[in-house]
């Protein structure tokens, strides 16, 4: 009786126990596969190279990955070499740990694995002690545990993501970028079973030593025969059979690329630092960029360049194509850590070309507009000209070219809704301070702007003036931040007018400029410590600086002779896109532009005595095009060659004359222009009274602008004005008060006082000018 009890009990036990077992797999919950896995970020160029691999936060080398991005070779001869059930067994083998059981135990043996890669990966996920029989309970326990709820391929997956391959590198992912270079999908057979090897001993066979190195290939060695004799009914030829067996060269820690490190710490700042990310950099390109500026920063060594940054995008979706922060990251002497490229610096001249953009666009010149470089004081205010010299009268584009400090404070002075300042917010540039603490400096480059924010402003002018966030992704998606900040007609006719500045003229880049168009332009910050040049070209935009990150001034630091060149041997690097800068530099259908015959000397359209015309650009219902009346026919006396009050033939012929507006024709004057003169009149002209054909404009004092008493020199405000060419005298007036005459170019001073005023000018030919003036 009591025997049958025993053997009852014996028969029940298991049955308990396996019922006790299936209960507690029900009411275990789910166990998480990667609760706590922190991954390292890997940074992939265009073309699959791997730019840079950086730490996790635990200071290992870890990436995640899909089974499907991994190698078939690598799943099958893993599979072979740990666990050749793996698909049968329901996470524990019965039969593998009974052969271990007799062989290591029974017999005493040499010890014998039975772990299945379920239990290998319930070890690493749980992080569990199995050198002992507590830990091995689990072990098996976990094993089941994860079979039940998670689906094979699931748990090859993680497996291959938890693996130890030697060091700090876990994850098949970060071993095959590490020791061969490529991700884990792009792995070949040899190089498969190397790592298939590793994570059954990851500190005897690590590929990180020498001795490591030698394991590994014995072991390596040994799974190719079994892999032959288990493939034996595959199809492979004996010279691959032979390769095989070749040894293997790996790579260390030490050999992990550190490509684009300006360009990653951008990323990583970004919070991009877990996982895998697939850039828009070209590698190459960067690469040959990198190598240029190495070797211009070497030849022009005596002039004391020591460092430089460029930022080429894709202009039409803003991609990064390279990013070189400095010269050379390493170097401390030339703080090569700091990002050029981010970095807020003055940029000089080179926020003009908005400027002109806006004033196209607000309908204040067009390209061929007569604009005047002569000094003029702006309260406090008196900008000068680079070079210190004047050019007199001076068309928009030349003005932008030639980049003339004079004629764009005049324009920035006039631009309204919005003006500068505020446009520069509405492009995202950070202005910390007011508008009144700028000014009018601000072209001038009166602020500091990043070469990031740069190119974001310059990619506008060849993408009909859309503004949009510069992108790192090699996979384009549309930009829901980009915004429209200039009209499409403005944005072309500023692009042509760059496209017209003369090319660096160096022999390394004739064959260039003798191809292809690049609207450029190029800026020197104050006291030489930047130098800027910034291009477009096709599908890119390419922006050059040179400097000192300590601040220190070079007077060999001038955009057009220092960065300039390097700008053109740069661009020279690039391939060729003819088809798209041909679309660049031509309007489509859609813009709402044309080109006229204008008179080349006064930019307006030819009246008939206009000796010579240009074709010229303007914007139909918003450009400030008119008749020209600067030439006009002059009645002659042929007999005393003085001036008439009509025409009476054949007494008279008629003589053309230029009659300029009284600013523009003292700018003549000062830059030593001589303009003929119509001779004085024979007698007066009672019976035909001279009009005026040129209403006066009022240049000082500007309109829209609150003076201050207190700020004004000497209290005083000084009255400008510009006038018909015909004009010999005007009249001011406040109010209904008369403050006196002066002659066309002269300035009138006005003792200011505090209050609303109406402010009128009369000239003697008619012409009537008024504004408000507010003083406070």
């Amino acid at each position: 009786m009591l025997k049958r009890k025993w053997v009852q009990a014996l028969l029940i036990a298991p049955v308990l126990l396996l019922l006790a077992g299936l209960l507690a797999l029900l009411l275990t919950p789910k166990p998480q596969l990667y609760p706590h896995y922190q991954q390292a970020s890997a940074y992939f160029a265009t073309n699959g190279r791997l730019l840079s691999l950086r730490l996790a936060a635990d200071e290992r080398y870890r990436l995640r990955v899909a089974l499907s991005d991994i190698a078939l070779e690598l799943q099958q001869a893993t599979l072979l070499y740990e666990d050749r059930q793996f698909y049968q067994h329901i996470g524990v083998d019965f039969l593998a740990v009974g052969r271990a059981f007799w062989q290591s135990i029974i017999k005493s043996g040499r010890r014998q694995g039975a772990s299945t890669i379920s239990m290998q990966l319930a070890r690493l996920r749980f992080q569990l002690n199995t050198s002992n029989f507590s830990g091995k309970l689990q072990q098996l326990f976990y094993a089941l545990c994860l079979e039940w709820h998670y689906s094979k391929d699931d748990i090859l997956e993680a497996y291959f993501n938890y693996a130890p391959y030697g060091g700090n590198i876990e994850g098949v992912e970060a071993a095959s970028l590490i020791y061969f270079g490529k991700e884990a999908s792009r792995l070949t057979l040899p190089e498969a079973l190397a790592l298939s090897v590793i994570p059954q001993n990851p500190n005897l066979r690590s590929p990180l030593s020498k001795q490591g190195q030698q394991q590994l290939e014995l072991a390596r060695q040994r799974l190719i025969n079994l892999w032959l004799e288990h493939k034996q009914n595959t199809a492979l030829s004996s010279s691959n059979t032979k390769r095989l067996a070749l040894p293997l060269s790996y790579f260390t820690r030490a050999d992990i690329p550190f490509n684009t490190p300006h360009f990653i710490n951008q990323l990583q700042a970004q919070h991009h630092t877990e996982g895998r990310f697939y850039t828009s950099i070209e590698h190459d390109l960067q690469q040959r960029i990198q190598r240029q500026v190495r070797a211009y920063l070497t030849r022009h060594s005596d002039k004391g360049f020591t460092n430089a940054s460029v930022l080429l995008v894709k202009r039409s979706t803003l991609q990064v194509q390279a990013w070189l922060g400095s010269a050379d990251f390493d170097n401390t002497e030339i703080f090569g850590q700091v990002d050029g490229v981010t970095a807020a610096r003055s940029p000089g001249s080179a926020l003009k070309p908005f400027v002109y953009a806006l004033a196209l666009q607000q309908g204040i010149i067009h390209p061929q507009s007569l604009l005047s470089d002569l000094p003029r004081r702006y309260g406090s205010f008196n900008p000068e000209n680079f070079d210190r010299q004047f050019s007199g009268p001076i068309t928009a584009t030349d003005a932008l070219i030639n980049s003339r400090n004079l004629p764009a404070v005049q324009l920035q002075a006039r631009l309204s809704h919005p003006d500068f300042y505020q446009w520069l917010k509405q492009a995202g540039v950070p202005l910390a301070k007011s508008a009144d603490y700028y000014g009018l400096a601000l072209v001038l480059g009166g602020m500091e702007i990043s070469m990031a924010q740069l190119v974001q402003l310059y990619a506008m002018l060849g993408n009909s003036g859309n503004w949009q966030p510069l992108t790192w992704q090699a996979e384009h998606k549309a930009q829901a931040t980009s915004q429209q900040l200039l009209s499409p007609e403005a944005a072309f006719l500023t692009l042509d007018m760059l496209r017209q500045q003369p090319k660096p003229q160096a022999s390394l880049v004739q064959q260039l400029t003798e191809s292809a168009h690049v609207a450029w332009k190029t800026g020197t910050s104050y006291a030489f410590r930047d130098a800027w040049s910034i291009g477009l070209s096709g599908d890119y935009v390419l922006a050059v600086w040179l400097g000192n990150f300590d601040g220190s001034s070079n007077p060999n630091l001038v955009g057009r002779s220092a960065a300039g060149p390097l700008l053109f041997e740069l661009l020279a690097l690039l391939p060729e896109q003819p088809e798209l800068n041909q679309r660049l530099f031509t309007p489509s259908s859609k813009l709402n532009v044309k080109q006229v015959a204008l008179c080349s000397r006064s930019g307006d359209l030819p009246n008939k005595y206009c000796p010579q015309t240009q074709l010229g650009w303007f914007i139909p219902g918003v450009s400030p095009i008119k008749l020209s009346d600067v030439h006009r026919a002059v009645p002659i006396f042929t007999n005393t060659g003085l001036r008439a009050c009509w025409h009476q033939p054949p007494k008279t012929q008629l003589k053309v004359f230029e009659f300029w507006p009284s600013d523009i024709a003292k700018a003549y004057q000062l830059s030593g222009v001589v303009l003929a003169q119509p001779p004085a009149y024979q007698q007066a002209c009672i019976n035909q009274p001279i009009v005026s054909q040129q209403s006066p404009q009022i240049r000082s004092p500007q309109k829209y602008v609150t003076y201050q008493l207190g700020k004004i020199t000497e209290q005083q405000i000084a009255l400008q004005a510009s006038f018909d060419g015909a004009v010999t005298q005007a009249h001011w007036f406040i109010d209904n008060r008369y403050l006196g005459a002066v002659a066309p170019g002269e300035t009138l001073f006005w003792q200011g006082e505090v209050g609303q005023f109406q402010l009128r000018v009369v000239d003697n030919l008619g012409g009537v000018a008024s504004q408000y003036l507010s003083i406070e």
